[in-house]
């Protein structure tokens, strides 16, 4: 309460972190008219050091009784700003402690052994041990953005976001650390413990994670938005100025024609050498989007084209490239591939569609693919067909290229969808005859050619903002749901601002010449499981309305159906936990 020069203070404060070793606390105090903070040297205040649940982090009773505090001693503090500081602060912390239990759990896989072999060779391990990975990489990400939105209007989402994150991250992390380590880890000389203990104490302080959702969701139904905008540096004003120039008669036309038009002059595809592209390092690259998008400029994307291109230009024939290039990239040629089989799906090294040189140099190609989209709208398609039955594994593999529509020979039969929809197919090569021009690449070497990836990496970083239109649609919703759901969309906030966050740190690595880390790979695994979430959270909010083929059932059905091929096309989710743990991790292979 107000005293003569100053405030007289009463009351006891919650578990102070660190308050035994200070020497002077800020405090808020209650007062008739809401509150203030102090700072208040220690000599005046009754402390009680506890017996802290972390034993590495003490905490410490502070209680006042009657103790004067000068004016001069009032902080005129945004209380707001305190408690964003304090949850970004315990939010990188928090990072540390789940770093330091990934490095922990993974070092055990590799090393310990059981039934012969590392444990870190059984999948169960492996993809626990990668799934704290991706939880990390989103926790960093978030941590990182809150940290530069200091002085953004975001700046509390952005915190509330954050600590949404990496608080249940440490702790999650933490006990699968003890569980990987198993007895070694439920001992007291074993330092697992302390880092389940330091996330206990960060969480228990500052509130568990649906807590923070629950923040975060709050500032964004009240129109809060972070935009993520990569400011380029001096340098690249030249290229937009030559960009600008280059990309003028593209404005005002759909994509397709936008890329008709831009695919001559290398602005379709500017990390291409030239002259199908550029030639840009990311820097270009980047000032070349920049253009695209304040001119309003959206060029139409390629497909399967978008994996076969770099292949053509490392592998193909000077009359390869000269017949495909120039019409894929203006988008008049379209592209299917023709990789999986029935007994083949993520595991290439099982191919079985053989392909026979003919005495006059051509091949005859027999068998089966299939889960090939758009196979039935395809000018070309991408083959890859064994060669050499006795090579093992990915080796006696051959590339081909395949005139889908003058090729006899070829069945295409389109396979119904659980959505009722026909776009990927099963195709029978029943002895379709391919030119010997169509291997690319040397034969019995296809699987490097299907794997080339350019060293000249495309860069995209668009001007975004985190939340697309299903999210919007949650949050306007909101208001009117339970806490629970509300905790849920709450999540999906992190998520999707997390995968932007991933996208901008990946960029700005690439920007710097530097490897795109950990986030890059995780992307996906992130982003696939994030749109099934948002599919099933947006049919569960129509209730009975959802359960009808009409008006926004019909929509929402069909998104739920349509999103569980997201976690198997491309690889696997299963696949892809693997790589991280193998790639990423270091785990053995099994």
């Amino acid at each position: 309460m107000h005293a003569v020069g100053g405030w007289r203070l009463d009351g006891v404060a919650p578990p102070v972190l660190g308050g035994a070793q200070a020497d002077l606390v800020l405090l808020r105090a209650a007062t008739a008219d809401g509150s203030v903070w102090l700072a208040v040297d220690v000599d005046g205040l009754a402390v009680r050091p506890h017996e802290s649940a972390d034993p590495t982090r003490p905490t410490a009773e502070i209680t006042a009784r009657g103790l004067h505090v000068p004016a001069a001693r009032e902080l005129a503090l945004d209380t707001a700003l305190v408690h964003d500081l304090a949850a970004v602060l315990l939010a990188a912390d928090a990072c540390g402690t789940a770093a330091r239990a990934v490095e922990t759990a993974a070092e055990h896989a590799r090393t310990r052994e059981q039934f012969g072999r590392p444990i870190g060779q059984f999948q169960g391990v492996k993809h626990l041990c990668a799934d704290m990975l991706v939880r990390l990489e989103q926790a960093r990400a978030l941590t990182w953005d809150a940290a530069r939105a200091r002085d953004d209007e975001a700046r509390s989402l952005t915190a509330a976001l954050a600590a949404a994150t990496a608080l249940d991250t440490a702790y999650t992390c933490a006990k699968d650390c003890i569980q990987i380590l198993g007895g070694t880890g439920f001992t007291w000389e074993h330092h697992a413990h302390l880092l389940l203990r330091r996330a206990v104490v960060a969480r228990q302080l500052l509130g568990s994670g649906d807590r923070h959702r629950l923040a975060a969701l709050r500032h964004a139904a009240d129109g809060v938005r972070r935009g993520l905008r990569l400011d380029l540096p001096p340098e690249a004003d030249a290229y937009r100025r030559e960009a600008r120039e280059a990309v003028a008669p593209a404005a005002g036309l759909d994509p397709a024609a936008a890329r008709r038009v831009l695919a001559p002059t290398g602005y379709a595809a500017p990390h291409l050498p030239e002259p199908y592209g550029l030639g840009a390092g990311p820097l270009q690259q980047l000032a070349v989007q920049r253009e695209l998008d304040e001119a309003g400029i959206g060029v139409s994307g390629l497909g399967i084209a978008t994996w076969v291109v770099p292949s053509l230009l490392a592998h193909g024939t000077a009359a390869q490239q000269d017949e495909h290039l120039g019409p894929t990239l203006r988008g008049e040629r379209l592209w299917c591939q023709l990789f999986s089989e029935p007994g083949a799906g993520s595991d290439l090294a099982s191919l079985r569609t053989r392909a026979e040189r003919t005495e006059d140099g051509r091949w005859r190609i027999n068998g089966q693919k299939v889960w090939t989209s758009a196979a039935q709208w395809a000018h070309y398609g991408i083959l890859l067909a064994r060669t050499d039955p006795a090579a093992p594994k990915h080796k006696g593999l051959t590339y081909f290229l395949v005139d889908m529509r003058n090729t006899p020979g070829i069945d295409i039969r389109p396979l119904k969808e659980i959505t009722g929809e026909s776009l990927f197919n099963e195709v029978w090569f029943d002895d379709a005859i391919l030119p010997a021009d169509a291997v690319v690449g040397e034969v019995d070497d296809g699987w490097r050619v299907a794997r080339n990836t350019l060293g000249n990496e495309r860069v995209h970083m668009a001007d975004q903002v985190a939340f697309d239109t299903g999210l919007e649609a949650l949050i306007e919703r909101a208001g009117q749901q339970d806490a629970s759901v509300r905790v849920r969309i709450g999540g999906l906030l992190a998520e999707a601002h997390a995968l932007a966050c991933i996208g901008l740190r990946t960029t700005l690595l690439q920007v710097s010449g530097l490897e795109p880390g950990a986030g890059a790979s995780v992307r996906k695994l992130v982003q696939t499981l994030h749109q099934q979430k948002l599919a099933e959270l947006t049919l569960e909010l129509l209730g009975p309305e959802g359960a009808v083929r009409e008006g926004p059932g019909e929509r929402a059905v069909h998104g739920l159906l349509m999103s569980r091929c997201l976690t198997i096309a491309g690889g696997t989710t299963q696949v892809q936990l693997n790589v991280v743990a193998e790639r990423l991790l270091g785990l053995p292979r099994d």
